[in-house]
C-alpha cells in the first residue's frame, strides 16, 4: 500500500470518529456510563472480528499477541481517562489536552525506536497544536490546570503509546488480531471499571436512546474505523499517522454543528486549516526524504 492510500484510509478513519463525538454524548445522555459504555462497544466488537475473521485470530502469532494486547491496553486508558477527565475540566480543556499526544508521539519513537524526527516534523506538530488550540478556543477561554486536566493528559500518553507501539506491528499478520485484542482489552477494561469504580445501573439507561449511538460506536468508530486504523498504520509513520489523526477533532466540530450541539465559527475554520497545513508540512519532508 502506498503512502498517500495509507493517509487517505486514516482521513475515513477520523471522519468516522468525528461522528464518535456525537454518538458518545447521546449514549452517555441516555444514561450509559464510561465503564459501561467502553465494555459495551467492546464486547460487540470482539463478537463481530471473531465471528468474521475465527481462523486469523485463533492463528495470531506471538508477536501479534503481545503487540495488540499493548496497543490495547494503552488504547483502553486513553479513553477511560479522557472520559474521567471530562467530568472534572471543561470541553475545550479536554480536547486541547487530547491532542498533546501530536506532540509525544515523535518523542515517544524517538525514546522507544530510536527514531529522531526531522525538524520539518517539529514545526507541522506546532502548527498542528495552534490549530487546535484555535479550534477549541483554548486561546480566548484560557487554560488552567485542575484534576481533570491532569488525567486528561495522561490519557493523551496513553494514547500516544498506542499510536507509537501500532506503527511496529509485527509484519505479516491478519490484521483482524489487532482487532480482535482492541476489541477485548476495550471489553475487559470497561468491565472492570465499571464494576470497581461506578454505580452504573443497566435498568437506569434509557436504551431507546442509547442502542443506535453505541451501535455506530462499536461497529462504525471500533471494528471499521480501528481495523482500517490498524492496515494504514503499518504503511506510515506514528508521527505522520498522529497528526493526521488529529482531524478527527475537526470533524468532531462538524458534526456537532450538523446534529445542532454547537455554532460554526470562524474558529473552526481557521483551527482546521492549521491542521491541516501542519499535514502539508510533515508530507513535503516525507516526499523528499523518499526523493
Amino acid at each position: 500500500m502506498k503512502k498517500h492510500t495509507a493517509i487517505f484510509l486514516l482521513i475515513i478513519v477520523t471522519i468516522i470518529w468525528g461522528g464518535g463525538f456525537v454518538a458518545i454524548k447521546l449514549s452517555l445522555d441516555a444514561g450509559v456510563s464510561a465503564g459501561m459504555l467502553n465494555m459495551i462497544r467492546g464486547l460487540i466488537f470482539t463478537v463481530i472480528v471473531f465471528a468474521i475473521f475465527p481462523r486469523q485470530v485463533l492463528g495470531m502469532s506471538k508477536e501479534q499477541l503481545i503487540n495488540g494486547l499493548l496497543v490495547g491496553v494503552f488504547n483502553f486508558i486513553g479513553f477511560i481517562l479522557q472520559a474521567v477527565g471530562a467530568m472534572y475540566t471543561t470541553p475545550s480543556n479536554s480536547s486541547f489536552l487530547t491532542t498533546t499526544n501530536v506532540v509525544m508521539v515523535p518523542f515517544l519513537a524517538w525514546i522507544l525506536y530510536k527514531n529522531k524526527p526531522r525538524p520539518r516534523n517539529i514545526v507541522a506538530v506546532f502548527v498542528c497544536m495552534a490549530g487546535m488550540a484555535v479550534l477549541t478556543d483554548i486561546v480566548n477561554v484560557g487554560l488552567r490546570l485542575n484534576i481533570g486536566d491532569i488525567y486528561t493528559i495522561a490519557g493523551a500518553l496513553g494514547f500516544g503509546l498506542s499510536i507509537v507501539l501500532l506503527a511496529k506491528q509485527p509484519e505479516g499478520g491478519h490484521f483482524a488480531a489487532g482487532s480482535f485484542l482492541l476489541g477485548l482489552t476495550l471489553f475487559l477494561g470497561g468491565l472492570v471499571y465499571m464494576l470497581f469504580f461506578e454505580n452504573a445501573s443497566f435498568a437506569a439507561v434509557d436504551w431507546k436512546a442509547a442502542i443506535l449511538p453505541i451501535l455506530y460506536l462499536a461497529i462504525g468508530s471500533n471494528f471499521i474505523a480501528q481495523s482500517m486504523q490498524i492496515v494504514a498504520q503499518r504503511h506510515l509513520s506514528a508521527s505522520t499517522a498522529s497528526l493526521v489523526m488529529m482531524l478527527e477533532g475537526v470533524f468532531g466540530s462538524v458534526f456537532s454543528i450538523l446534529y445542532g450541539f454547537e455554532k460554526f465559527t470562524m474558529g473552526l475554520l481557521t483551527g482546521g486549516g492549521l491542521i491541516l497545513a501542519s499535514l502539508i508540512i510533515s508530507e513535503v519532508q516525507i516526499i523528499k526524504a523518499k526523493k
